[in-house]
């Protein structure tokens, strides 16, 4: 007896059912297919279900996993609304679909047509399906971007989350959000403002000086970006900006996904909602940060610093600076916390650098030891599991397959078959997830183990060379090996450096 599956898809760009749910809808489709496959007496193994956009195989799971299922030969065919619900992506994913049907003698069902796609002209008109169900979704796409530039032209906010300062709500009689102030977080917006654009301070020392007056922002603690995000959206002027982050499409893997990317040749709208800030308070921020951004174009000038950007400041996390307290190069650099307010007062660079030679010296000895002293078992146990969980995989698809030949002796009813059948596929899912995360931590330790054989040599290399390599070359290695450096030095002058292997958890 054949078997089939059946697959739903319901977009959230589809128009029929406007007024009725997605879960409704998906409701009525599978009423209709199981009426109709009790009509025409077909035998549904599985219903698989997903409320995607049909564009990208990437997004839409259940569809990967149906073509899995398809690709074991088990199904006669695949039962759905129409072939649309299969694909309106492109040509290359369509494709994709259509050879996996057609390589295993797959059908398509719908209750208007069955499609064969071994016989020729069902392939030609599947193809062509296919063909106009791809431009009907980009018709339906242009819709939605023509409708989405006339909503920002017309100052309507546009965006998934309001940002920082703001709430989104539905304007009343009309179609579309605009946002709302939120009083106290304004108030927290026009101080950034304040301290950036009148009084100097930096992205970093903003973040800080807001985390020690406890001033939560929307993700937890402020940092770096949160502060310039905030610095550099004109939403704050009353505007909205449009096409900042448009979605580009890449193949990747052989299918089209997407991505975005930032732009800075977007579009500017007066919004409807009120500015929290003046132009003045913007344009001396934009002052401040061309200030702050204006350095010599030194092409030729050289790293003087081994540790730039992996050392860290223990007390507020900021970037350490290398500085030379006088205008003479002669005199000893220091480290200095570039954060206003903090208290980790500077540290001879020497010392730090002197510090963390003889720290990397004795901590390559014991890792080195670890390692030779760490007795790998006879057997591994992942690898043990996995054959273990491979041959259960094995026997319950084994199982599987009597069951068609009960089912066609007339030993199962197919009432017994499908609810063996499904507790076998619950079974066999359950061990195809364990044998999932089983590889995943092989995959783990051999990339530990990959990374332990990189690090020993590149770090006894640069022990054994540190006098005659360049500082560039210093910083270089150092990446390579360590993922950061704390250092804090106390008011009381009690200095604390604290290490972090470049090594995998």
């Amino acid at each position: 007896m054949d078997l089939y599956l059946m697959y739903l898809r319901k977009s959230r760009m589809d128009t029929d059912y406007e007024n009725v749910s997605v879960k409704e809808t998906l409701s009525r489709h599978r009423t209709i297919l199981e009426n109709f496959c009790k009509a025409k007496k077909l035998h549904v193994a599985e219903v698989l279900e997903e409320v995607v956009s049909g564009e990208s195989l990437y997004a839409r799971p259940e569809m990967m996993r149906l073509l899995d299922m398809i690709n074991t030969g088990m199904y006669a065919g695949v039962v759905c609304m129409d072939i649309e619900r299969l694909s309106r992506g492109s040509s290359l994913e369509s494709g994709h679909i259509m050879q996996v049907l057609q390589v295993n003698s797959c059908k398509i069902i719908t209750p208007g047509k069955t499609y064969d796609l071994q016989n020729d002209s069902d392939e030609q008109f599947t193809d062509m399906k296919f063909m106009f169900s791809r431009y009907e979704l980009k018709t339906i796409n242009k819709r939605l971007v023509r409708g989405r530039n006339q909503s920002a032209s017309e100052g309507k906010f546009m965006g998934s989350m309001a940002p920082y300062g703001y709430r989104a709500f539905k304007l009343p009689g009309e179609k579309g959000n605009s946002l709302c102030i939120e009083p106290e977080e304004a108030k927290v917006v026009q101080m950034i403002f304040e301290m950036y654009g009148k009084q100097g301070i930096g992205y970093n020392t903003i973040a800080y000086q807001l985390n020690q007056m406890h001033i939560p922002s929307r993700i937890g603690e402020w940092g770096q970006t949160s502060i310039a995000n905030i610095i550099n959206n004109e939403v704050y002027l009353g505007k909205i900006r449009w096409r900042r982050e448009p979605v580009k499409r890449v193949v990747k893997d052989g299918m089209l996904a997407k991505k975005r990317i930032l732009n800075d040749d977007y579009e500017l709208y007066e919004g409807r909602h009120e500015p929290i800030i003046t132009e003045e308070q913007w344009n001396m921020a934009k002052a401040a940060q061309k200030k702050r951004n204006h350095t010599p174009n030194h092409k030729d000038r050289q790293l003087r610093n081994p540790f730039a950007s992996i050392l860290i400041c223990g007390k507020c996390g900021a970037i350490m600076k290398r500085k030379t307290p006088k205008k003479d190069r002669s005199c000893i650099p220091w480290y200095q916390c570039p954060t206003r307010g903090c208290d980790c007062k500077m540290i001879k660079c020497d010392t730090v650098e002197n510090y963390i030679y003889d720290a990397m010296e004795e901590w390559l000895e014991q890792y080195v030891l670890q390692i030779n002293s760490d007795q790998q078992p006879v057997i591994d146990p992942i690898e043990s599991s996995l054959e273990a969980i491979r041959g259960q995989i094995t026997a319950l698809q084994q199982q599987q397959d009597k069951l068609c030949e009960y089912l066609e002796k007339g030993i199962y009813s197919v009432e017994m078959f499908a609810k063996r059948n499904a507790t076998l596929a619950t079974e066999i899912k359950q061990l195809q997830s364990s044998e999932a995360e089983l590889v995943q931590q092989q995959n783990a330790g051999n990339e530990k183990k990959k990374t332990t054989l990189q690090i020993i040599p590149t770090t006894q290399h640069i022990l054994d060379n540190y006098d005659i390599l360049t500082i560039l070359e210093k910083n270089q290695l150092w990446k390579l090996v360590l993922k950061k450096v704390t250092v804090y030095r106390s008011q009381d002058d009690e200095l604390s450096i604290q290490l972090y292997p470049n090594l995998p958890k």
